[in-house]
């Protein structure tokens, strides 16, 4: 028997008025599909659709009793690519027995927007949240810094104890410059920017940590271009970016392996695309583990963390999007298991203010 001979003429013909993708079947396999299905799933024949099972094009399709009414799946198309899909499940009567009906529809679009909403709402609960904790921690910290440089007025110059004052100043100065990047974060600022030496923040920021255990037995391997030009920015807010990178390869490497930095000034002239702009890029690169496809797509969130044992806050990467894309750039991540992870950051160098 044809499909079209298990339906009534009646059913059959408001079947076909039908404008939206739809599937009939009966239960499990596709029976009659109209126009509008075969272009959702991205088929040329309703010969290429009858017969098979209803799991091939809705995951997951419930197996065993089929259930009716509206409900979210995902859909898959010829080529592999998918989609959301919005399902309507309606019994239907035939001429032996009962068959269904299935009215799709892809609302992978609304989905992204709702998402997108989501996030933005999220972002901005977080921001309030990240300015009380900025308030909490500056005030312990200007008392640190007050006391460590009233200390350091009475040790002589040389001597072992002013050099530890200097490190617990330089560290306390890191935690204020996390502080302020908290009470950035999630929202602009209207500070105008100076010139900013890339190359000479690496240092800095590196002279910083490179006594700190992690970085006893790592090989740096620093690649600064001598023909970098300073750029429009905000000198603290980089500091952060480039500790924030330097503080997560060393971890992801585990202390033990080699760290690249490096930095080149790339003209926009010899760009393929639209965007023509000369910018700056600060390339930082490790040979430490790696991160998962599935994960990669998270770490620009608030307070994702792959760190164990309450190690880390989740925050670092998301303040230093947040920085990057303040100053007009992007920053953007690669990585392969095993092999290691590469951070770009990309900043332009005639961004006006």
């Amino acid at each position: 028997m044809e499909p079209r001979d298990l339906l009534s003429d009646d059913i059959f013909e408001s079947w076909e008025k039908i404008n939206q993708p739809g599937v009939i079947h009966d239960g499990m396999y596709v029976i009659l599909v109209n126009e509008d299905f075969l272009g959702l799933f991205g088929y040329s024949r309703p010969e290429d659709v009858v017969g098979r099972a209803m799991g091939e094009f809705i995951t997951p399709w419930p197996t065993g009793s089929v259930k009716l009414g509206r409900r979210e799946y995902m859909g898959r198309r010829s080529d592999g690519s998918r989609m959301e899909v919005e399902a309507i499940c309606l019994p239907l009567a035939a001429c032996e027995g009962i068959l269904y009906q299935t009215l799709l529809k892809d609302i992978s679009q609304e989905k992204n927007w709702e998402g997108k909403l989501l996030e933005s709402e999220r972002l901005t609960a977080m921001g309030k949240i990240a300015g009380e904790i900025a308030h909490e921690i500056n005030n312990p910290l200007g008392g640190i810094l007050l006391y460590a440089n009233l200390l350091k007025e009475d040790i002589p110059e040389g001597s072992q104890q002013r050099e530890n004052l200097n490190k617990i100043i330089k560290l306390a100065t890191r935690c204020r410059i996390i502080a302020k990047a908290l009470l950035n974060f999630g929202r602009s600022t209207s500070k105008a920017y100076s010139p900013v030496d890339l190359n000479a923040v690496i240092k800095d920021m590196y002279s910083m940590v490179e006594d700190h255990k992690i970085f006893k037995e790592i090989e740096m391997d620093f690649r600064l271009s001598g023909e970098l030009p300073h750029f429009m920015g905000d000198r603290g807010q980089m500091e952060q970016v480039v500790l924030n990178l330097l503080i997560n390869a060393a971890e992801a490497i585990g202390g033990v392996g080699t760290i690249r930095i490096e930095t080149r000034y790339i003209h926009g002239s010899l760009l393929d695309g639209a965007d023509k702009r000369n910018f700056i890029m600060l390339v930082v690169e490790d040979t430490g583990h790696g991160i998962s496809p599935e994960i990669i797509q998270k770490i620009f969130e608030p307070f994702f963390t792959t760190k164990q044992g309450g190690k880390g806050t989740g925050l670092g990467l998301s303040i230093t999007r947040g920085i990057v894309q303040r100053h007009g750039g992007r920053i953007t991540c690669e990585s392969t298991i095993g092999k290691g992870t590469k951070f770009t950051v990309e900043i332009p160098v005639n961004l006006k203010n």
